[in-house]
């Protein structure tokens, strides 16, 4: 690098470009403008507020029904589970099914032919995806505060707790959203299969009631995935102590939180990228145009 006249810094023939500039810096803007976007769009909006509305109702009416082994409402036991599948739901399912329209529509290819646009479109989709899940657990977290009682009892050192698990959980949620994107050819498929795997996933993570009344081996394949990790990592940074009576060994599993939430991160941090390079590298015209004439074939 060299200082110019008036005192700015330009780049040397051979020097290296900062990393910031290698989609990385482009890739930011776009996540958090295509964010801001979707709260000027009112379809988008009101998807937010509608599947807020309905959780937050749901703990509502259940604040009154409270549980005889924990002595908390309902309400409350649900509201850490909510938000793990709203973490989960948004990094994953979400970001798959927008990396799958738009590997169909062309927006791949086109960031594929930019210098270093994979790696923009990449950091921009995270980013974006990112920003939604924080504004949707907003939105959940502010009125269940003022609705429901014992919705936080973690104390000071509940905040920085729950910040880290949601990082965690974002971290593992997000490259399995670009793996399961780059394998999906049709994005319409994740509607079908996609929801009803995402279904049995939540009806045995303990969201909606204790996992200790499910079977074994239910409880035992519950714990194999990270919605019921963070689900538990979130109760145990939020409820009282007395909750962790409904947890599958009547105790708060703080570390086995971080180390399956943590472990399926590397794995989507290592799986990702090679599926993606994959992806990137069959994107061509060719393969574009015959999705979209097997698209038109449908209707």
């Amino acid at each position: 690098m060299s200082d110019t006249a008036n005192g700015t810094r330009t780049r040397e023939p051979g020097a290296p470009r900062l990393a910031w500039g290698n989609g990385y810096g482009p890739g930011v803007a776009r996540g958090r403008t295509e964010f801001m976007n979707s709260l000027r769009t009112p379809s988008d909006v009101g998807y937010y507020i509608v599947g807020s509305t309905v959780f937050v109702l749901v703990m509502f009416f259940n604040r009154d029904n409270i549980d005889e082994t924990t002595g908390i409402s309902a309400g409350a036991l649900m509201l850490p589970g909510v938000l793990a599948f709203t973490l989960i739901f948004g990094a994953l399912m979400g970001l798959a099914t927008s990396v799958a329209t738009e590997r169909e529509d062309g927006t791949l290819l086109r960031a594929k032919s930019l210098p270093h646009g994979t790696t923009g479109y990449v950091v921009g989709q995270s980013t974006r995806v990112t920003l939604e899940v924080l504004f949707s657990l907003a939105l959940l977290l502010v009125p269940a505060f003022i609705l429901l009682d014992n919705a936080w009892s973690g104390g000071l050192w509940g905040v920085p707790h729950v910040a880290s698990l949601v990082l965690l959980g974002v971290l593992a949620a997000t490259p399995l959203g670009f793996a399961v994107g780059s394998l999906v050819k049709n994005p319409r498929a994740l509607g079908g299969w996609g929801f009803m795997v995402m279904g049995g996933l939540v009806g045995i993570s303990g969201i909606f009631f204790p996992l200790a009344l499910l079977p074994g081996w239910a409880a035992g394949l519950a714990q194999v995935f990270p919605l019921y990790w963070l689900g538990h990592g979130l109760r145990s940074a939020m409820l009282p102590d007395a909750a962790a009576a409904g947890e599958i060994n009547g105790s708060w599993q703080v570390w086995e939180s971080y180390a399956v939430l943590g472990a399926w991160a590397l794995v989507g941090l290592v799986l990702a990228p090679v599926l993606l390079r994959r992806m990137a590298r069959r994107e061509s015209g060719a393969s574009m145009s015959a999705r979209r004439e097997t698209a038109l074939q449908r209707y």
